[in-house]
């Protein structure tokens, strides 16, 4: 994405509280359809997951605290953040995202796995470091890119903790992006404040597979991207790490909604649900524990939007990553809360509904 293309899309964004004087909030080239309405940072991801904390007066002990405290936590964003999106209509809609700790449970024991894969190329190095993955397909990976003559980002995104970076620009490079074989994996990226400099960039990659049943047969790879000379004589490249074979997955626990599946893992929500039909959008997401307490993933009239990001599969499973980890063996139900279309002759009504899975 071009520097002008990048800055016509935070235009429209307005950070609050100083921390930026924008925000992405769109992306070019996505390839797949996003569910619900547009906003802002949905596929920009900033911010962190959290860990679960004490559940029942009992306390979780810290697993691979390196991995999950880089991957699963705040990215010096501190507890939240709060940013405004303007509308076409000159409405101001206000959204806030929750961070955690990066404290995992027990039960993640043995869940990271060491990558330790460099790639090379245009003068910057990516290396990946650890990753987790769940048997949704959907997971996180720990890197460093670093460039000796600096790396070219865009630092009020940065201030948000979302990592984009100018590819085609002199000696820049595109956002690094992950590979399930052949097939793209869709990612977010972001940075560490605390712990990045001009030249050397921490960061977290958050993934999902286009098409988990593809993915889990294939390999990974990590990619960077650039172009090189101007106008007619521009090429572009691209080099990739050595393939890494995915050694360990995180389960997922099952829960219905009569014939409706839903696979619920401590990284992601995924769903299929054929009758809702293609136009449906989600209002509202919701964990529901044992003890009581409501992890809110997505809340569109209270502006939560504790989520890196949702779409839909092509395969029509709908996927959610939380900005938290999730507690699997102390939930109780998710609800799905939004609206659908319906038509009758020329006329189409939005109708809402409510799905409740246990």
């Amino acid at each position: 994405m071009k520097s002008n293309q990048i800055k016509q899309a935070f235009e429209s964004v307005q950070a609050d509280s100083d921390l930026a004087d924008r925000v992405l909030y769109a992306a070019a080239g996505e390839p797949l359809r996003r569910k619900g309405h547009a906003k802002p940072l949905y596929v920009a991801v900033i911010g962190c997951l959290a860990g679960v904390l004490a559940t029942g007066g009992v306390a979780y002990a810290v697993v691979n605290s390196s991995y999950f405290a880089s991957a699963w936590g705040n990215h010096g964003n501190g507890g939240s953040i709060t940013w405004t999106q303007g509308g076409s209509s000159g409405t101001k809609y206000t959204y806030t995202r929750e961070f955690g700790d990066g404290i995992a449970p027990q039960s993640l024991e043995g869940s990271v796995q060491k990558v330790n894969l460099s790639v090379e190329g245009n003068g910057y190095t990516l290396d990946i470091h650890d990753m987790a993955i769940d048997q949704n397909g959907c997971g996180a990976v720990t890197f460093t890119l670093s460039n000796p003559n600096g790396v070219n980002y865009y630092k009020p995104a940065a201030e948000t903790g979302e990592l984009v970076l100018y590819g085609e620009e002199e000696q820049g490079i595109g956002t690094p992006s992950m590979n399930f074989g052949e097939e793209w994996a869709d990612t977010r990226c972001t940075i560490d404040k605390d712990t990045s400099s001009d030249t050397v960039i921490n960061g977290t990659m958050y993934f999902a597979s286009m098409d988990r049943e593809r993915g889990f047969q294939h390999a990974v790879t990590w990619n960077i991207s650039w172009t090189e000379g101007e106008g007619e004589d521009a090429k572009p490249f691209e080099a990739s790490t050595p393939e890494f074979s995915v050694g360990a997955y995180v389960d997922t626990k099952e829960l219905r909604s009569d014939d409706s599946p839903l696979e619920i893992s401590p990284f992601s929500i995924q769903t299929h649900i054929d009758d809702l039909g293609i136009d449906a959008v989600t209002k509202k997401l919701t964990v529901t524990y044992k003890d009581g307490s409501e992890q809110i993933i997505e809340d569109d009239d209270a502006g939560a939007f504790n989520l890196y990001f949702s779409y839909t599969r092509n395969s029509g499973e709908n996927i959610w990553v939380p900005t938290k980890l999730i507690d699997v063996d102390q939930v109780v139900s998710v609800t799905l809360e939004g609206t659908r279309c319906t038509s009758t002759g020329e006329t189409e009504t939005e109708v809402p509904f409510t799905i409740v899975y246990s």
